[in-house]
């Protein structure tokens, strides 16, 4: 996952294996954050706890298909 505040640059947010482990997060969501996927579904979710201002931007879900 990746977010974007307005005005503002990419940051890489969390990884999530294609098996569900390992997971991983950014410095600025560790503790915070909660990612998970449904590969049945092919979905994957990202939650995120205790908001702060700086958390307010476009998240974006990025797959590697390589």
């Amino acid at each position: 996952w990746y977010r974007q505040a307005a005005g503002g640059t990419l940051e890489w947010v969390s990884f999530i294996s294609l098996l569900g482990a390992p997971k991983k997060y950014g410095e600025a969501v560790q503790g915070r954050a909660t990612v998970s996927r449904d590969n049945s579904r092919s979905e994957s979710s990202l939650s995120l706890r205790a908001l702060h201002p700086q958390d307010s931007a476009r998240y974006f879900c990025a797959v590697h298909t390589g």
